[in-house]
């Protein structure tokens, strides 16, 4: 791809605070996950790190027209053990994409409702949805067709039926009620009975109201849909072992639904660190069971439902040089300058080196902070050789840098 000086400053500045990736113009310096990625695609969507991973994967669903809703997990805000958190945080998640580059994405279910219904009315040739006397007869056509959807609950459809009308009507008081009941705010449910709402979202329901909008959205003309769940290092979100277990229960019927009918064209995705497959998850058979696998996810093995980012397209010391030569690329964009590259190189694989031999895991993400302080050094005192000694040091630093800002001391 092809960035401008904005977009490789943003990468550059990303990662030189903290190493996580940004959300956008990853393609500039993936390295090592095409194979898993054009497996996903093949078998699966078209017919370096959990993060990093799924942001591609993101941007890979985008492409070929699905939905995405990409949720961080914490024990607070969202518990995995809590299917009410967890709908309330896909749907306020939910992300309608536009594709091009001058507009930014926009979150939460309501706003992609009304960017659907803009791009239905653009679509039907609708400039103004509400004339003098009501709605433009085609806009009240498409939005019966949503009455007759194959949506698990009733609730749901009049809901999203409902709140559509609204939001072509311009009622701004039917909207925000509605609004708060897709998204499972506490409702009173005779305020919403009117428009033939009979259930109350709360956690009784709450993977329904997941199914049914996984079901919404391939009504709607989409590819379908993909969830990406990105749990913390220390599985952070999964708390006591009755936490511990309703989490697993929850992944559990999630993995028979997507066997199942009831989440057509929906991936799945939950992205965990190697502790929960080894030590969590084979207290559950019923889980261990369902995710055990003797082989790894590949172009040979499809249907694995394990996904190792530890097994990549490259080597460890060979992924980290590709991807420090990507990264010089994506600096000397952001500044406009021009690196000595055989210099450069030399220094990458000095510090790949020192980054296999001194640290056992998240090694990815201290060498990508790691070059991207040493490119900033180079490019305020002068381009050098860094010795051993000297890469040791900057790892070092970075090293404290990152288990200051894991531990909660920034």
């Amino acid at each position: 791809m092809t960035l401008t000086q904005a977009e490789a400053q943003h990468i550059v500045r990303k990662l030189g605070e903290s190493g996580i990736p940004p959300s956008r113009g990853l393609e500039a310096y993936t390295v090592g996950i095409d194979s898993l990625l054009g497996t996903l695609k093949d078998e699966y969507v078209s017919g370096s790190g959990k993060s990093h991973f799924l942001y591609r994967l993101r941007d890979l669903a985008w492409e070929l027209g699905y939905v995405v809703s990409r949720t961080e997990l914490s024990p607070k805000e969202c518990p995995y053990d809590n299917q009410l958190k967890v709908y309330q945080a896909v749907v306020n998640n939910l992300i309608y994409h536009d594709p091009t580059a001058e507009s930014a994405d926009t979150q939460g279910l309501e706003a992609f409702l009304e960017n659907h219904l803009f791009h239905t009315l653009r679509t039907l040739g609708v400039e103004n949805a509400k004339t003098s006397v009501g709605l433009d007869v085609r806009v009240k056509l498409w939005l019966d067709t949503i009455l007759h959807f194959k949506v698990e609950s009733p609730s749901f459809r009049h809901a999203v039926y409902y709140y559509l009308q609204a939001v072509a009507e311009e009622n701004e008081e039917q909207k925000r009620l509605l609004g708060a009941w897709l998204r499972g705010e506490s409702i009173v449910l005779k305020d919403v009975r009117a428009f033939s709402i009979t259930e109350k979202l709360d956690r009784s329901v709450a993977f329904k109201m997941l199914r049914s909008l996984a079901q919404l959205i391939h009504e709607l003309g989409y590819s379908g849909l993909v969830l990406l769940f990105d749990e913390g290092d220390r599985m952070v979100s999964i708390g006591s072992s009755h936490t511990e277990k309703i989490a697993c229960d929850n992944l559990r019927e999630v993995i028979d639904r997507c066997a199942g009918e009831s989440l057509p064209s929906s991936l799945f995705v939950y992205a965990v660190p190697p502790y929960f497959v080894t030590n969590i998850a084979p207290q559950y058979e019923a889980l261990s069971q369902r995710i055990s696998a003797q082989v790894k996810f590949s172009r040979q093995n499809p249907f694995s439902v394990q996904i190792s980012l530890d097994h990549l397209d490259y080597p460890g010391e060979e992924l980290l040089r590709l991807i420090g030569a990507k990264l010089v690329g994506v600096y000397e964009t952001a500044y406009q300058m021009k690196f000595n590259r055989d210099l450069q190189a030399r220094n990458i694989e000095g510090l790949a080196a020192s980054c296999a031999s001194l640290l056992s895991t998240s090694h990815r993400r201290h060498f990508v902070k790691s070059l991207i302080t040493m490119l900033t050094e180079q490019r305020v005192a002068g381009e050098h050789l860094y010795e051993e000694e000297n890469l040791q040091g900057v790892l070092r630093d970075v090293t404290e840098q990152l288990g200051r800002t894991e531990s909660g001391e920034y």
